[in-house]
C-alpha cells in the first residue's frame, strides 16, 4: 500500500463556536456536519485540504502545516520557506507556509 495524498486532519476542540470561526477565517467551509450539542463534528474543506473538526472534553497538541501563497506577514525560515504561526482557540499552533 502506498500513501498518495493527505486525506484530512482530525482536530478536536473544546470550544466549538470559536474553532468554527477560526477555521472559517482561514478559508475553510463545511462540506458536512453531524452530531448534537456537546458532541458536534463536521468536515471542513479549503481547496484540496480537509479537516474533520470534533467537539470533545480534552485536546491533543499538534502542529499542522498548510501551504499558502507568499504574502505579507510570512517570515523567512532557515530552511528557505516563508512561515507564519497562528494559534487556534484551544491553544494549538497552526503553521502557514509558502514554498520558495
Amino acid at each position: 500500500m502506498t500513501i498518495t495524498a493527505l486525506d484530512h486532519l482530525y482536530v478536536e476542540t473544546t470550544d466549538w463556536p470559536a474553532s468554527v470561526r477560526f477555521w472559517e477565517g482561514l478559508g475553510f467551509g463545511f462540506a458536512e456536519q453531524w452530531g448534537s450539542d456537546g458532541h458536534r463534528a463536521g468536515r471542513l474543506i479549503a481547496g484540496t485540504a480537509a479537516i474533520v473538526l470534533a467537539e470533545v472534553a480534552a485536546q491533543p497538541e499538534f502542529t499542522v502545516f498548510f501551504a499558502v501563497p507568499d504574502s505579507p506577514g510570512l517570515q523567512p525560515t532557515h530552511w528557505g520557506t516563508r512561515l507564519a504561526r497562528v494559534t487556534d482557540p484551544d491553544g494549538r499552533t497552526v503553521a502557514l507556509e509558502a514554498a520558495p
